[in-house]
């Protein structure tokens, strides 16, 4: 690798999904280091979502300048529903995916050799939406009631065997449209994007996160394929260091979220500035939580084991693993969440 600074490179973000990815050299796949033309490894990174705040400390990575520092090159490709991010780090198309902690597990329980870098949510954000007329203040609350949700997600599964709350479920078609018309329905979201889409359409919701359920998986889990993770360590390390720096700054400087955010605004016309900085505000406190105070992005193995467990008891887990086996944290730079988060600037709409 040549180790002389490149150029500044923006950050490309894909604006195809799976077609974009499958046309990658092939040279990315495997082992092999592909590096551009003034001699930075290139490295592809599926976001958690499209682009929005989700993934907004890689914005702010690259607005600092600071994976061209570290000798990368960064290629954002927008992740989504149609998007399976194991599958491209699996194959080598992709470098770096995201998951929650549950989805690395079940990864490796279908034969999918990946592992988990970095948790970038320390707390799960993921919950249940209400319309606010609904008086819903507990999950007992909820038993019987039609809930909108994802195929095979594992939440309401939990809910009905370890608490005792049977749900309908409705899968979700990419719209809380369904629920914002029927005042009957459960919708499960996000406090950063369906709470926020719930109030621009005027109707009162309540949300209510799974984490105080007691399954609490981490989420945005920043993972790898096995293979890349063995041969790519210093590549890897460099990626981690600009990453979580960038989340830092994100949570902590307006002007870099402000420089983030337009980025963001620029590769996804589907988010308004309103939406980006409501999404840039709430989502902090799931990352600034827990040992994330400590250290953005920490995984612990007592955490990974208590997920082993759940699923077990959810019978998602039928070959042997252990938490060793499902992550890695070794390349974690040590910086801790800033102490101040700045309130949105009153000029940011």
């Amino acid at each position: 690798m040549n180790p002389a600074r490149p150029r500044r490179r923006l950050i490309r973000v894909a604006v195809a999904v799976i077609a974009s990815a499958l046309a990658l050299s092939t040279a990315a796949c495997g082992s092999d280091t592909s590096e551009n033309a003034d001699g930075a490894t290139k490295m592809n990174v599926i976001l958690p979502w499209y682009a929005d705040p989700e993934g907004g400390g890689y914005f702010a990575a690259d607005a600092e300048n600071l994976y061209a520092d570290k000798n990368i090159d960064v290629t954002l490709e927008p992740g989504g529903p149609q998007v399976s991010a194991t599958q491209l780090v699996a194959s080598g198309r992709a470098q770096i995916g995201h998951s929650d902690a549950a989805g690395i597990v079940q990864a490796q329980q279908q034969g999918i050799p990946v592992v988990a870098i970095a948790a970038i949510y320390q707390d799960n954000p993921v919950g249940i939406i209400s319309h606010k007329d609904q008086n819903i203040t507990s999950f007992d609350d909820m038993k019987g009631k039609t809930l909108v949700s994802q195929a095979g997600a594992l939440y309401p599964v939990w809910l009905d065997k370890k608490l005792g709350v049977p749900l309908k479920t409705m899968q979700y078609q990419g719209s809380i449209a369904t629920f914002l018309n029927d005042p009957t329905l459960l919708q499960q979201g996000w406090p950063t994007n369906e709470v926020r889409q719930a109030e621009e359409a005027g109707v009162p919701v309540n949300f209510m996160p799974y984490s105080e359920s007691g399954f609490n998986p981490y989420n945005d889990v920043v993972f790898t394929s096995k293979e890349y993770f063995d041969s790519h360590q210093e590549e890897l390390k460099a990626f981690l260091d600009a990453s979580i720096q960038g989340w830092h700054d994100y949570m902590a400087d307006v002007d870099v979220a402000t420089k983030a955010n337009e980025a963001i605004l620029k590769a996804n016309s589907e988010q308004s500035p309103e939406s980006v900085w409501f999404a840039w505000d709430a989502q902090r406190k799931f990352v600034a939580t827990g040992d994330g105070v400590k250290q953005i992005g920490a995984m612990t193995e007592a955490r990974w084991n208590t997920l082993i467990e759940q699923l077990t008891e959810l019978g998602q887990v039928t070959k042997p693993v252990t938490a060793s086996e499902l992550y890695d944290a070794t390349l974690l730079p040590m910086i801790a969440s800033p102490t101040e988060m700045p309130p949105v600037p009153a000029d940011a709409n």
